[in-house]
């Protein structure tokens, strides 16, 4: 199975969680997409120090979706394996938001296909930040 985990969650995830789900003797290549919370913004007056993901019903379905589509796009032979997970939740600097894990043969590919899956992702999932910073003031994003 190409894509052997696509889900929004609201418990941590971690780099190595995904890469073990994804890894497998023929991979010469595991590549890791790491979204990490941030402590500024450049739509941030002040400093970042939490982040609220919310997300529409939908999401769990969409990331799925939206993961098997790109692969599919991306990697017709069906040489990859792909993880991807996104919070929601309560998140503060340094917690992991996005992580995506894509195994195969060769590098190129890999990073090919980690490469479309975190831009759509990002693009298409409908999931909404709100960005809290250090003045008590927050805004939000991806509306």
């Amino acid at each position: 199975m190409p894509v052997v985990l696509a889900e929004v969650r609201d418990h941590p995830v971690t780099s190595e969680e995904l890469a073990r789900l994804v890894a497998r003797p023929d991979a010469g290549a595991v590549v890791l997409f790491v979204g990490v919370v941030r402590d500024h913004d450049p739509q941030a007056a002040g400093r970042v120090v939490a982040l609220d993901y919310t997300c529409h019903p939908s999401a769990p379905a969409r990331i799925a979706e939206i993961v098997a589509t790109t692969l599919a796009d991306a990697d017709p032979a069906g040489d990859c394996r792909v993880a991807a997970v996104h919070r929601t939740g309560h998140l503060v600097v340094g917690e992991n938001a996005f992580v995506v894990a894509v195994s195969s043969p060769h590098r190129r590919l890999a990073f090919a296909v980690c490469a479309d899956v975190v831009e759509r992702v990002k693009a298409e999932l409908p999931v909404w930040k709100q960005q809290f910073e250090d003045d008590g003031s927050y805004r939000w994003s991806n509306l």
